[in-house]
């Protein structure tokens, strides 16, 4: 079982609480005077990277990182709690697209619930860390910010004006306010309670169906699975449509197929995509009983957006609202039904939580260009 626990940096490239051990060593790995220390609870690693001292935690050092005596390797999540002086470079805010002073922008700060539509980020941000006037004050209220894009952290912020320095002008971002850390974390993770609603499922009836009896020392694969729609003359009369699945590593696996039902559109095929992905995945966890952490990727930044979160703030009767609805209800079952299955499967898998990645499109990626190729190959047989 992977460990737990929280990693502060109390002097280091950045300052701060990070949630696995590869990102707190990035931060004090070959810095001279790196402090850092480990910490069972949120709360005392937070104090402590703040400068505070304490008697508690373990593995304490203020030398080379490989001192510290390196836990074991786990496949940890990758977002960090920030609440120490900004250490990296990262273009000022300029008050541009919903972060100005206009009302728009106030009745954003009132409701995080509504996320921001980004543009595509212009550079990789590894880490942002700041000491808050939030956190000094004692302010309870949190920022996560959860991506579904490989080049952005999820994080967990303790003031609004950093949580908007961090997304702004970043794409496949989400971010929502909550009163605890603990909820924040679980809406980075993807914890929701309305999962096993959605799947049909009483909890200890799933755990019992899909548990799995790993043998010692399972080696466990990964694999990236692409999904992209394409549709030939995309709104307009006549239009044709397809979708494409490539797995990567396991060409048996992929799928190429005109998209039959509905409207040809690109979004209904780029839905289709990653709903018969999962159905590909979920056979091969449930049925074959093969150990693969699997990874989708898409293009579209709305399906990684419902799935990674937006759904979960969503009750029925706003599902049956969503335009696409014939498709999108049963995509948001089978989404939750692989990740619920990820997460009784810890032991097996690590606590990564499952969700998708947001890929740039025609940005010389090489699944999502295969990915591309059999989309349109499967819209040209419509």
């Amino acid at each position: 079982m992977a460990r737990g626990g929280f990693y502060a940096v109390q002097n280091g490239r950045s300052n701060g609480v990070f949630n696995n051990w590869d990102d707190c060593k990035s931060q004090v790995s070959g810095y001279s005077g790196a402090v850092y220390k480990k910490f069972d609870t949120f709360a005392e690693a937070q104090a402590y990277s703040g400068g505070g001292s304490s008697s508690s935690g373990y593995g304490s050092r203020s030398t080379s990182y490989r001192n510290y005596g390196e836990p074991q390797r786990r496949a940890a999540s990758n977002f960090a709690f920030k609440t120490s002086e900004t250490k990296v470079s990262k273009p000022p805010y300029s008050g541009q697209n919903r972060f100005n002073t206009d009302s728009s922008s106030r009745n954003a700060r009132a409701d995080y619930s509504d996320y921001g539509r980004r543009a595509v980020p212009s550079s990789s941000v590894s880490s942002v860390s700041s000491r808050s006037s939030g956190a000094r004050s004692g302010s309870k209220n949190y920022y996560a910010v959860k991506s579904s894009s490989p080049q952005v952290k999820d994080a967990v912020f303790a003031s609004w004006d950093e949580c908007k320095r961090y997304v702004s002008g970043n794409g496949g971002l989400s971010f929502k306010k909550f009163g605890s850390a603990n909820d924040a974390q679980d809406f980075i993770k993807g914890v929701s309670s309305n999962d096993y609603k959605l799947i049909g499922m009483e909890e200890s009836s799933f755990i019992e169906h899909y548990r799995r009896k790993s043998p010692q020392n399972e080696s466990v694969q990964r694999r990236n699975v692409y999904c992209d729609g394409s549709a030939l003359g995309n709104g307009s009369f006549g239009s044709r449509a397809g979708y494409g699945v490539y797995f990567e590593g396991d060409s048996t696996k992929n799928i190429s197929e005109p998209l039959n039902q509905g409207a040809s559109t690109n979004n209904r095929a780029e839905i289709q995509a990653v709903s018969s992905a999962l159905d590909e995945i979920w056979a091969d966890l449930s049925k074959r009983n093969s150990a693969v952490n699997y990874q989708i990727k898409t293009d579209s930044e709305y399906v990684s957006k419902l799935l990674n979160d937006r759904y979960m703030g969503y009750n029925s009767e706003k599902i049956n609202s969503l335009p696409n609805r014939d498709l999108i209800e049963p995509l948001i079952e089978k989404y939750a039904k692989v990740k619920t299955f990820y997460q009784v499967n810890q032991d097996t898998f690590g606590d990564v939580p499952f969700k998708i990645d947001w890929v740039k499109g025609h940005a010389g990626e090489a699944g999502n260009e295969i990915a591309d190729e059999l989309a349109r190959n499967g819209a040209s047989r419509a």
